[in-house]
């Protein structure tokens, strides 16, 4: 019976050291790298990732969204197709633009709609914000890819994340029990066609401040 009870307590003493020993594997998930909650960092990387509607606001009036290329328009009474970014450049703002519907647009959230009429299209536009939140002199190069850490069930998985899409929609809806970390280095562009990387938290948070602070943004 003794040695029945030693055997026992030798046992729970495995087992608690085992649990021990797992426990600290557990909550050591590279802190460092973290993006905590509700952080500036996390705040400017959403902003980062919206998507930016005002290069075509010259036709659509709307900063918070874009029109999926290609399209018609008649300029002028002249019919053009708006195949690539550059037949912007052909557009001004007294020019007589007529939209050809029917259009789907992109909005900031990068989800799409279809606007059959410009009453639509115009309900669309005076939804936008005169200043709105996205930052669009800084880009993410892609792939990135993201660790994350379950609270609840101390489970770590991996994703990687490939356009601004992506990482908009995870970042927001990302479970509060999930913590979310960058596997650096990652790389971005910046507005001028500089390529900086960021080795950590603190060089990701300081490349966007400073690009932030002396670049103009396109909204109207």
């Amino acid at each position: 019976m003794e040695k029945k009870i030693l055997y026992l307590l030798a046992v729970g003493m495995i087992l608690f050291v085992s649990c021990q020993e797992e426990e600290e594997v557990v909550i050591d998930p590279t802190i460092d790298n973290t993006i905590l909650r509700g952080s500036q960092l996390e705040s400017l990387m959403k902003k980062v990732v919206i998507h930016d509607g005002s290069f075509d606001d010259v036709v659509d009036g709307g900063n918070c969204f874009s029109i999926n290329l290609p399209y018609t328009i008649l300029q002028n009474g002249e019919e053009h197709l708006i195949n690539e970014l550059s037949d912007y450049q052909g557009l001004f703002d007294t020019d007589i633009i007529e939209i050809q519907f029917p259009i789907t647009i992109t909005l900031f959230d990068h989800s799409e709609e279809i606007i059959s009429t410009i009453s639509h299209l115009v309900d669309f536009a005076n939804m936008c914000q005169v200043n709105d939140d996205d930052i669009e002199c800084v880009d993410f190069i892609y792939p990135i890819r993201l660790s994350t850490f379950d609270n609840r069930s101390n489970a770590f998985s991996s994703l990687d994340i490939g356009h601004d899409s992506g990482m908009f929609e995870f970042m927001s809806n990302v479970d509060e029990n999930t913590s979310v970390s960058i596997n650096y280095p990652i790389n971005l562009q910046l507005h001028n066609g500089q390529r900086v990387g960021a080795q950590h938290n603190s060089d990701l948070l300081k490349i966007i401040l400073d690009v932030v602070s002396v670049c103009d943004e396109n909204d109207n």
